[in-house]
């Protein structure tokens, strides 16, 4: 069994490899080698994440590959371009749902290296009506790091306010986002605008899916000095996750906490992350074990004043305690996995 203490990251990621490898079941076996290549990715490790890539089917390949770029160096551009011609390949000959998020990511890679006409002209060749929003709204907010304001503008002006898939949410996270950014360049009262329009499209009877666009858009409150409205908006926003019954309320709520660290309330943020840990315990065990990797990461971001770091590695390894105890190796596969890389993750290696 793997070793849960004590072990190092990289044997923890070489476990991780060989179990995602055994998975008789061909699908579990797809998606926890994609968790792995993408752990790699994520680390830069071209040669690792290139190689697991290429066992993968062209979708999950391309996403992997898309991963790798946006976290290689300046000094290899030349890399990153030629990923995204690769994933570009790798988009041509997928046959799923996963065409969609690739031409999303693959807008997102183009529009990371500036090149932002690109990025664009694919953000509107994305099919499904969701996803697309997704990459319009990613297009802008890179448009607006990149100071580019009135195309920002104008991009968010494009994304479709319908209600049926949910994507007035992308609107006004995107409407938000140029607002932070018009504000820091001087203009409150112009920011001020955008963020009447960005609150105007949120639901007046929202459901605790619509959290998101509540978090987006009090956040960008808070950052142009409206720190009441952004108190108001948050605290919606963390009654609708406090609302849910489902084991996800973990997930939500420590959104909710990033949300509130953002907004510079430490202590409020914090006692989401513990409100969650004791929803956690009400979960069934692969319940349990599955939100507890996502509380995990909600805690390594908080800080070291909440120690954070060590709450979150008390989780992941109270994961990989309950995978020995409960004595299915195959029910437990895939929560053992991605235990394995979230430990190797805090380590930072």
């Amino acid at each position: 069994m793997p070793p849960v203490a004590g072990a190092s990251a990289g044997a923890g990621i070489d476990t991780a490899r060989a179990l995602a490898h055994a998975a008789p079941d061909a699908t579990l076996r797809e998606e926890l080698l994609h968790d792995v290549a993408a752990f790699l990715a994520r680390r830069g490790d071209s040669a690792g994440a290139r190689s697991a890539a290429a066992q993968l089917p062209p979708g999950r390949q391309a996403m992997v590959l898309l991963e790798l770029a946006a976290h290689l160096p300046d000094l290899r551009s030349n890399e990153a371009e030629q990923l995204a011609l690769d994933a570009q390949t790798a988009k041509a000959l997928t046959t799923d749902w996963r065409k969609a998020r690739v031409a999303h990511l693959l807008a997102v890679a183009y529009a990371r290296r500036g090149k932002f006409d690109a990025a664009i002209a694919l953000a509107h060749t994305v099919p499904d009506p969701e996803e697309k929003a997704s990459a319009l709204q990613a297009v802008v907010a890179h448009l607006n790091r990149a100071g580019e304001v009135a195309k920002a503008r104008e991009l968010a002006a494009t994304i479709e306010e319908n209600r049926r898939y949910g994507t007035y949410r992308q609107k006004a996270a995107a409407l938000a986002d140029t607002a932070q950014t018009v504000h820091a360049r001087g203009n409150p009262d112009d920011a001020a605008t955008l963020l009447a329009q960005a609150e105007l499209l949120l639901p007046k009877k929202p459901g605790w899916s619509d959290g998101g666009a509540y978090r987006d858009v009090a956040v960008a409150a808070y950052r142009c000095g409206q720190k009441e409205k952004a108190f108001e908006l948050l605290t919606r926003a963390e009654a609708l996750a406090q609302q849910i019954a489902g084991p996800w309320k973990v997930t939500e709520l420590t959104r909710i906490a990033a949300a509130w660290r953002d907004c510079a309330d430490v202590a409020r943020a914090a006692a989401r992350l513990t409100e969650a840990a004791v929803f956690l315990k009400t979960l069934q065990p692969l319940e349990r074990a599955e939100e507890a990797l996502a509380l995990a990461q909600g805690w390594a971001l908080a800080g070291e004043s909440l120690d954070g770091k060590a709450q979150a590695r008390a989780l992941v390894t109270a994961v990989l305690a309950a995978a020995d105890r409960e004595g299915n190796p195959e029910t437990w596969r895939k929560p053992r996995v991605r235990a394995l890389l979230a430990l190797a993750e805090l380590s930072g290696k």
